[in-house]
């Protein structure tokens, strides 16, 4: 093709047809441009299909994580909910006036902290903020995963203090009892007379309620957190699959 089109020059040169010469050259830059042009379609079309591509694989991968978080996030709300009726249980017993010692000893094996917080295991967010792919998305996804993101760090980072008021309450109870016998229910064949749990009115009480009641309060910012996340996971699941 390059050698027919070099005889064409040659023979308009020779022939001394330069009106010619000159519309063919001017043909032929035309032809060059749009050529480039088309090349460049091809590579445009080629460079989206490839940022399609990395969009939809990053879709179906967070949606895969978003519900096993949500999952995860439902079991452990479960259990903290159980947590608070047990502790409320407790606690409102304790306030009754004509309250019965074992009851209140039956109903303090209840009172369980149990510490495992939700931890979303939804990493792909972290790799599409770093990598500056968060533009791949519409305005719509784009707002879910940051909205998902802020909630997720600012309970985050209100955490730490939560649990570290129930770490020094806990402390505290802990230094004034015996922990070997106070984890063995006393029963009316072997009861101790100088057991704390039969004084009602013992310093030891006052520092295991408020070490329930720090509990009480924990398990209540899990559940507000465990809401306000799931809220975050589902709005951000409903983008991505109507999307």
């Amino acid at each position: 093709m390059i050698k027919f089109f070099r005889r064409i020059r040659q023979r308009l040169l020779s022939e001394n047809k330069f009106s010619k010469y000159l519309l063919y050259a001017i043909g032929e830059i035309v032809l060059v441009v749009i050529g480039i042009l088309i090349a460049l379609q091809i590579n445009n079309a080629n460079e989206v299909s490839k940022q399609k591509q990395k969009t939809n694989n990053y879709k179906t991968t967070l949606i895969t994580e978003l519900k096993a978080d949500l999952t995860r996030l439902n079991e452990l709300d479960t259990i903290c909910r159980r947590k608070q009726v047990d502790i409320n249980n407790y606690l409102s017993y304790f306030k009754k006036p004509d309250k019965e010692v074992r009851t209140v000893i039956q109903r303090m094996e209840n009172v369980i902290y149990y510490g495992d917080f939700y931890q979303s295991i939804v990493f792909t967010i972290d790799d599409i903020i770093n990598t500056g792919n968060l533009e791949l998305f519409n305005k719509e996804i784009k707002h879910a995963i940051l909205e998902f993101r802020a909630t997720q760090e600012f309970y985050d980072k209100n955490r730490d203090e939560v649990v570290q008021k129930w770490v020094l309450s806990n402390l505290e109870f802990e230094k004034a009892v015996d922990m070997l016998s106070f984890n063995e229910l006393p029963t009316d064949e072997f009861k101790n007379p100088k057991d704390w749990r039969f004084d009602l009115n013992s310093e030891q009480y006052r520092l295991f309620n408020n070490m329930a009641l720090t509990a009480l309060r924990t398990y209540y910012f899990r559940t507000d957190q465990n809401s306000k996340v799931r809220q975050g996971i589902e709005n951000l699941l409903n983008v991505l699959e109507k999307d």
